[in-house]
């Protein structure tokens, strides 16, 4: 009985050759829109996160007659900030325990609502004497609460209220931050300062160490990408650096702006 013979073969080398030529070409196509994909994703999570923040910073406002959250409530040997509260003598750090706790269900820590997914764990030092996860989100308490900032020189300045915000939609109240003041790796910062600060009978200067983070790039890019931000209406919007204020480069730091007025403090003339 004669067999019927097989049409199966086997693939030569220069096929399989070819198809894994395709097969990387292919992928060499979709790897940019996957990174694109994957950056927006980011992005859309931390516009999330701050709008969360914010959200719980209005509901402060409201529990507390218009005053706007200060970034340190408590001193002492337990100092209570608005992410957590701080054990100076065990440098323990509660984060259940901030101000923003009890309108928040979350606490801070890798992937949380307090950090920027494009400013993972790892990618910078712990500030503070706990020497732990803080924030990568600054709050602008030197605009809103400045003599709770720990700057000595604005304790005689006042803690505005709601209706002394002039334009809510442009008053940052969180922000994208890092800070670089000892060398690389830079520090998270639970603060966002302003481009000049304040001195007393002198006014103001040139702040030589501006914490706003443009982190949010296009693939590949590096330098100055979008700092996402928070304002006190509620809304989140992108924002550029401007050229002309301080920036450190080499960390994508800077500002949204070379003067204060309105983003980071309204009405600094205002100031004494």
């Amino acid at each position: 009985m004669n067999k019927t013979p097989s049409l199966s073969r086997a693939f030569t080398l220069i096929e399989l050759l070819v198809v894994i030529a395709i097969i990387a070409l292919l992928i060499a196509i979709m790897l940019p829109a996957l990174a694109s994909a994957r950056e927006s994703s980011r992005a859309i999570i931390c516009a999330s996160n701050q709008r969360q923040l914010v959200t719980a910073w209005i509901l402060y406002t409201d529990d507390n007659r218009g005053y706007a959250m200060p970034h340190l409530r408590t001193a002492g040997p337990n100092r209570q900030y608005w992410y957590g509260s701080e054990n100076i003598s065990t440098q323990l750090l509660d984060h259940t325990k901030g101000t923003l706790a009890n309108y928040i269900s979350a606490v801070p820590g890798d992937r949380s609502i307090y950090e920027c997914p494009n400013q993972p764990e790892g990618s910078y030092k712990n500030q503070g004497s706990a020497n732990t996860f803080t924030s990568t989100y600054g709050y602008n308490a030197y605009g809103l609460a400045p003599n709770t900032t720990g700057y000595y020189e604005l304790y005689n300045q006042r803690t505005l209220r709601t209706s002394d915000i002039i334009r809510p939609s442009q008053q940052l109240v969180f922000a994208d931050t890092l800070i670089a003041l000892w060398g690389d790796p830079p520090s998270n910062s639970a603060l966002l300062d302003p481009p000049m600060l304040y001195t007393p009978g002198f006014g103001w200067r040139e702040n030589f160490s501006p914490t706003t983070a443009f982190r949010h790039r296009k693939p590949n890019d590096t330098g100055f990408g979008t700092a996402i931000t928070a304002r006190a209406d509620g809304s989140v919007t992108h924002e550029e650096h401007d050229p002309n204020a301080r920036t450190i480069e080499s960390h994508g730091i800077g500002s949204i702006s070379a003067t204060n007025d309105p983003g980071y403090i309204q009405s600094p003339d205002r100031w004494r």
